[in-house]
């Protein structure tokens, strides 16, 4: 195909991404630090001050939680708790049994001193609003969703989904016209020696050169960063796109696993064993298990009732271990106790394209290489909305010079027959 074609296909996929390129680019900036902004912001849902009394009993704090709004219930009980910073509950609606649908929650994220259980402070996440709790909420939401309300959301992140799509093809595109063009200059200098140009910054320039320079060069800077982001946006948002092409990448096709136990989302189920006895099971099932694997020291992260595959779920770490990834995780039936699956990370071999999918999904949220990365992301944020800004720059100041040259092509065309006739 001619230049021409993918010069106007790199052109009309920047101007169809920009906006939202724009959007994603410095929410995702502040994203990066997510965790010390929310906690900079809000320090009386996150701080509790150090006190000699015991600290509460994880379940108790649960109780607290869903008494706070009986309309809510918490699922997740984190096991870990600080003795200076607040215990997190997040709350999912119960069903209405007048009507069979969901509450409608005023707040979904409960913070509780782990000493008293008194509520630090509540929000409902990813409210449409500025106030100081819900602002990196809301960024959060716009990021991954547009902020669309209620159930478009999917559609949002599907939306955003599309749009990573055409930015991992452009990644391609933009790289390629980077590329020195064929010509009489290739006589004198090299090929390399050409593209070296595009590398580069030419400083004391008019805007319009300026700002196809910072384009053009801050892409191919960045562009194995553009990359990642855009195909683990992919990942994020469209999974039936991303999926089947890592497994055709990496010659590993997704085995085929048993559909889950469904149950009703319009009907309220209570567990044989209640949360006291869970725990405790879930305890013994663990105990069992270190014993044979003559694990010594564990340190309990979390607890929760999964209520679709009507089974609880223990996750123990290692200790001061502050990785995503578990130490072992023990799945048993809610009503009977059994045992069902204990996943011990130390045994995964996990495939290439996991290993692959996990570093891109790590780069993409900061979650590797400490505070550098995260300062990185931080300005790649800004990076991305650049490009977009002098992507669009340069196709106005162009689009402007097309309309002259035709203005005036029509113009001395009309002098012309005017003089013949």
């Amino acid at each position: 195909m001619r230049r021409t074609f993918w010069v106007w296909l790199h052109r009309w996929m920047g101007l169809t991404m920009a906006g939202f390129l724009v959007i994603v680019g410095l929410t995702g900036s502040a994203l990066a630090f997510f965790g010390e902004l929310d906690h900079w912001l809000n320090p009386e849902l996150f701080m509790v001050a150090r006190q000699s009394a015991p600290l509460l009993d994880p379940l108790t704090l649960r109780e607290r939680a869903e008494a706070f709004d009986p309309q809510g219930r918490a699922d997740v009980v984190p096991l870990r708790i600080g003795d200076s910073t607040s215990v997190e509950f997040d709350l999912a609606p119960r069903v209405d049994p007048a009507t069979g649908a969901n509450y409608d929650l005023k707040f979904t994220q409960l913070f509780l001193n782990p000493y008293t259980g008194e509520t630090l402070g509540a929000r409902k996440w990813g409210e449409a609003s500025l106030a100081r709790q819900n602002i990196l909420p809301f960024l959060f939401r716009l990021h991954t969703s547009l902020a669309l309300p209620g159930a478009a959301q999917s559609w949002g992140a599907l939306f955003l989904g599309a749009i990573a799509l055409l930015w991992t093809i452009d990644c391609f595109v933009s790289f390629y016209l980077t590329f020195p063009v064929s010509g009489q200059a290739s006589r004198s200098k090299s090929w390399l020696d050409r593209w070296s140009v595009a590398w580069r910054i030419k400083v004391g320039s008019g805007a319009f050169r300026l700002n196809f320079d910072i384009h053009r060069a801050f892409g191919l800077w960045t562009w194995a960063m553009l990359f990642i982001f855009a195909w683990s946006s992919v990942g994020f948002n469209l999974p039936a796109v991303f999926n089947p092409t890592m497994d055709a990448l990496f010659a590993s096709p997704t085995p085929p696993g048993a559909a889950p136990e469904q149950s009703s989302l319009r009907a309220e189920w209570t567990p044989r064993l209640d949360w006291p006895a869970a725990l405790a099971r879930g305890r013994e099932l663990f105990s069992q298990q270190s014993i044979a694997r003559e694990l010594v020291v564990a340190q309990e992260s979390a607890f929760a009732l999964d209520r679709e595959n009507h089974a609880y779920i223990i996750v123990v770490d290692a200790p001061g271990s502050e990785s995503d990834e578990s130490l072992v995780t023990i799945v048993f039936d809610a009503d009977s106790g059994a045992l069902r699956e204990a996943q011990w990370t130390r045994d995964a071999r996990p495939s290439l394209k996991s290993t692959v999918t996990q570093w891109l999904f790590a780069l993409h949220m900061a979650r590797v290489f400490g505070l550098p990365m995260k300062i990185f992301v931080f300005l790649m944020g800004g990076i991305i909305a650049a490009l977009s800004f002098t992507g669009v720059y340069l196709w106005w100041k162009k689009r402007g010079a097309r309309a002259y040259r035709r203005d005036a092509a029509a113009l001395q065309l009309a002098v012309n027959r005017g003089r013949r006739s």
